[in-house]
């Protein structure tokens, strides 16, 4: 088990997707199962496969070597085939048992967020690989041509709809200074979920770079949040931030319009001015403001615009003002 509360509670609230997941996985090894336990009975003399099947009813009432006959017997697979068949079921086995660390990882200082997400997707994936190696194990069907062996490692690249539709979700423990999060979009497709729990300090809107409309984006600092991610159906990415970062919610499922899906319930006052390891006090800031563009277009302007007369300027609209506290915060 975790031993950092935020990852449990991230766990918690992804508990719907881990498990269609897992049902997933567990269903694929009980077909694959019964693949293999009939064919070692393939060999088997029709009457004993059928004194087998009908149990301790059959005896002495029902005459089998008469009904015999009539019995399909199941060809018997090759070594090769039975063999790769047999790998792929031992790997939904470890997989299915492998419980919460499945879906968990730890991205090291300067390490690559992006890449310790798809390490996971991959690793879990490998469910998906096993159920292509026995269909083409049981259909004489090549191989698809890819750099690993699908039962190591199978991403999300390689995952076709009705996968992604049951995407293993998550959990993914990062330095603020690596929360870096634009090339995440790519991988925001399907049912896909990822929560980042992020250490130290960090920018202070960085998940504003992933907000489209069929994408749920939570930034908070409060676990609680996190229940955004299943309310909504299609792909989802939070983050639990420090104290002091922005909070907002963009939720799909709340309406049609930017202002209706999105809540933005906390901006800092203060914009960065320090570069936070190699993501720029710029980029931090343009992001900050990106945000705040974002909320003040969700409230109309309350009455009518009063127009200039000559005797001073016009009444500034929340654009003007937002403009104007953001040259205000440059001069600072």
């Amino acid at each position: 088990m975790p031993s950092d509360e935020r990852i449990t509670q991230a766990l918690e609230a992804l508990g719907g997707a881990m498990e269609t997941f897992v049902s997933s996985v567990a269903m694929s090894a009980e077909e694959v199962r019964g693949i293999l336990e009939r064919d070692q009975g393939a060999d088997a003399k029709p009457e004993e496969k059928l004194a087998h099947e009908l149990g301790p009813f059959a005896a002495g009432r029902i005459d089998l070597d008469r009904l015999a006959p009539f019995v399909d017997t199941d060809k018997k697979l090759d070594d090769e085939t039975r063999d790769r068949i047999k790998k792929a079921y031992e790997v939904l086995v470890d997989l299915k048992k492998a419980g919460e660390d499945l879906f968990c990882t730890k991205v090291d200082v300067d390490g690559y967020l992006r890449g310790g997400i798809v390490g996971v997707m991959a690793k879990a994936g490998t469910a998906f690989g096993a159920a292509r190696c026995v269909e083409w194990a049981l259909h004489d069907i090549a191989p698809m041509d890819t750099a690993k062996d699908v039962l190591e490692s199978f991403p999300p690249t390689l995952w076709n709809s009705a996968e992604k539709s049951c995407s293993p979700p998550v959990v993914v423990e990062v330095d603020g200074q690596d929360l870096k999060v634009g090339s995440i979009g790519e991988l925001m497709s399907g049912n896909q979920k990822i929560v980042l729990v992020v250490n130290g300090k960090a920018a202070p809107a960085p998940l504003v770079r992933l907000i489209t409309p069929g994408v749920t984006v939570v930034q908070t600092d409060d676990p609680a949040d996190l229940a955004a991610l299943g309310v909504n159906d299609g792909p989802g990415v939070a983050a639990i931030l420090p104290e002091g970062c922005a909070k907002f919610i963009h939720s799909p499922a709340a309406g049609e319009s930017l202002a209706e899906r999105l809540t933005v319930s906390f901006l800092p006052e203060t914009e960065p001015n320090r570069p936070l390891g190699s993501i720029t006090a710029f980029q931090q800031a343009e992001e900050l403001k990106q945000l705040a563009g974002l909320a003040a277009a969700q409230t109309p302007v309350s009455g009518e615009a009063v127009a200039s007369n000559g005797d001073g300027p016009p009444a500034m609209d929340e654009v003007g003002q937002l403009a104007s506290w953001l040259i205000h915060q440059s001069k600072d």
